[in-house]
């Protein structure tokens, strides 16, 4: 417990909260208490109440303000102040704060995931989920799946590049602090198919002689097996 754990300002997070709560406790029977003062029901104390309460609603606004200010400035240097997407954790920096670095071996496996639908590899989102969900240390839900919508995250996070951007705090993309798992390029050309504007690159190996490709795993290593046609010159001995 924080050291004012016992203030008035540690009830509610505005006035109206604190009355509400007030009422709901007064309602049950019980009865408010605290060490640093006596809630007593008379017109001076209720007034004294709603300054301290009033105060501390401002206070912890003004707070919030700062915070966001600072986390704000945090990303205009480019540096992440979120939950550290998949592939990613944070570490100290010499210089203080923390940034983002590569957190094995999901990093690795998303890395193949993203440059597998850049290329052409993985032919539509449904296949990177697959390739997901073929790979054991891939993180999965309880039914041992990856959603569609966390594969959409991962395909349109600009992080995975390298850059950073907040929309809502009206900062466009920038370069960030940390190494990005894939270029920009390949970002783009992403982005780009999942808007059907680009195709993927045509493949001798992408046919109906390799049906399986990119969904059977290796026993071993986990990862989708890949397709290649085999020199008959070389193998009969013509």
């Amino acid at each position: 417990m924080s050291k004012d754990g016992d203030d008035l300002n540690r009830l509610a997070r505005s006035l109206r909260t604190h009355y509400a709560i007030r009422d709901a406790v007064a309602k049950a029977g019980g009865k408010l208490e605290s060490p640093k003062r006596v809630f007593a029901d008379d017109p001076d104390d209720d007034i004294l109440e709603i300054i301290e309460a009033a105060f501390a609603g401002e206070h912890r606004r003004k707070n919030a303000e700062q915070t966001m200010t600072r986390m704000r400035a945090r990303v205009m240097n480019g540096y992440w102040v979120f939950q550290a997407p998949w592939g990613y954790r944070f570490e100290k920096a010499s210089g203080g704060g923390k940034h983002l670095v590569r957190d094995e071996p999901i990093a690795s496996i998303i890395q193949e995931g993203l440059e597998g639908y850049a290329s052409g590899r993985f032919g539509s989102q449904a296949e990177v989920k697959r390739f997901f969900e073929s790979n054991a240390l891939f993180p999965k839900d309880r039914q041992g799946l990856v959603t569609n919508e966390r594969v959409n995250q991962i395909l349109t996070q600009p992080l995975y590049a390298g850059y950073i951007e907040v929309p809502r705090w009206n900062l466009s993309l920038r370069k960030g602090q940390h190494d990005g798992l894939i270029s920009l390029e390949a970002f783009d050309l992403i982005q780009q198919r999942l808007a059907g504007k680009a195709r993927a690159p045509s493949r001798k190996d992408i046919n109906a002689d390799f049906p399986m490709r990119g969904f059977i795993a290796c026993g071993d290593c986990h990862y989708p097996m890949r397709a290649r046609l085999a020199n008959r010159s070389a193998t009969s001995g013509f």
